[in-house]
């Protein structure tokens, strides 16, 4: 797999929960068209710990069938219990994917060596490669290097990690017993400076919302431009942040809709924005260059 961005993408239904291909699809188009090198389908973004089951059957089929052998579609089956993660296997394993995504269990979990039951006993359930998401911040568990080593050995089909932790990917891109692990930056403040150093790849959520900067900013470090790369990062995490002071959900979810994208992109429990705020929302995206 080359390097580039994969866009965490964000998971449209409607206001009975009803998923909304159409939107996605087109969503899906637009990243590819942006240059995508792979798709993560249900990741935290993509709502995959508040949507039906269902729902998330129908967004991973929707996503392989777009993709249609283009790029490597990973899909979230992230859930609290070794029989929960495996139902949600068996749901989606006929279908031609690249990997499945797991965080720790987000509920409750006590020890490392739990978390290495839960990722063993997950991985022998699929055909399928099998990416870690190291996600702290969110499931209170942090995946740690000497995990990894572990799983290395004894997880066939380990494929990949996926986090922030940039000290952590230090050592991991420095082993050459984990040369093939493949590495996927989430901190998304500093993507160009892991670029810099070797770590090719970057994963997240904010980059189904700003296609414009997300394309100029891999070319502009394919091209050693580190000046406009820094620049069109910038942009997005300025968004970021923007939609982050007012309401996340409800300001993505306007966002994704500014760009043609329908749909609700955030769980049922979130109310909408006023008026103004999705103005603001339209103003910011206009002042970075996404419309």
């Amino acid at each position: 797999m080359k390097n580039g961005f994969v866009p965490a993408l964000g998971t449209p239904i409607d206001a009975n929960g009803a998923f909304l291909t159409e939107s996605y699809s087109k969503q899906i188009e637009r990243m590819l068209d942006a240059g995508a090198v792979a798709l993560l389908c249900m990741g935290s973004m993509g709502q995959q710990a508040f949507l039906r089951p269902e729902t998330c059957v129908q967004a991973a089929t929707t996503a392989v069938k777009c993709a249609a052998g283009r790029v490597p579609v990973f899909v979230g089956a992230m859930d609290n219990s070794i029989a929960r993660a495996k139902d949600r296997i068996a749901s989606m394993e006929h279908l031609d994917l690249t990997a499945f995504v797991f965080t720790t269990p987000y509920y409750e979990v006590d020890t490392d060596a739990q978390v290495l039951t839960y990722f063993k006993s997950v991985a022998k359930t699929t055909r399928h490669g099998v990416i870690l998401y190291d996600l702290p911040g969110v499931t209170n568990h942090k995946i740690t290097y000497e995990m990894v080593l572990e799983l290395s050995r004894e997880v066939k089909n380990l494929m990949g990690i996926k986090s922030a932790d940039l000290a952590m990917l230090r050592k991991i891109h420095l082993n050459p017993q984990l040369a093939n692990l493949k590495i996927f930056y989430s901190g998304l403040d500093t993507f160009d400076i892991a670029y810099s150093w070797g770590i090719g790849n970057i994963l997240d959520g904010m980059l189904p919302c700003t296609p414009c900067n997300t394309q100029k900013l891999i070319q502009a470090l394919d091209s050693g431009n580190l000046a406009d790369a820094a620049q069109h990062l910038s942009n997005i995490v300025a968004l970021r942040d923007f939609i982050n002071a007012r309401d996340l959900w409800p300001c993505f979810t306007v966002a994704m809709n500014l760009l043609g994208f329908e749909g609700l992109h955030a769980p049922d429990w979130c109310t909408a924005v006023s008026s103004a705020t999705a103005e603001e929302v339209r103003g910011e995206m206009i002042r970075i260059g996404e419309l």
